[in-house]
């Protein structure tokens, strides 16, 4: 089973698609979209859980790494999914 959470995404100026194209390309995130309201861009990312050892430490290092260092990418807001859906379970 994969630990799942949807991260908000605020982006400089007109660089939402640009952020969008490349998270489409990290390893982790399943979805990526540009949405209007307070974010610009919403990421559906997935971390494979390795049976009685996942953390919010391994969590945290994708969003770092593959979301954070985005180009464009100026602030994150992380929210761990509790209620996964059946059709993205592994």
């Amino acid at each position: 089973m994969a630990v799942q959470a949807y991260v908000l995404i605020r982006c400089q100026g007109a660089k939402a698609v640009d952020v969008v194209n490349e998270l489409r390309k990290k390893e982790h995130v399943e979805r990526a979209n540009t949405v209007f309201g307070d974010y610009d861009v919403i990421a559906r990312i997935s971390v494979r859980e390795l049976p009685s050892s996942f953390s919010v430490q391994r969590l945290e290092e994708v969003v770092f790494k593959e979301i954070q260092r985005v180009s464009g990418v100026t602030s994150t807001s992380t929210h761990i999914v509790t209620t996964p859906d059946p059709d993205f379970d592994d």
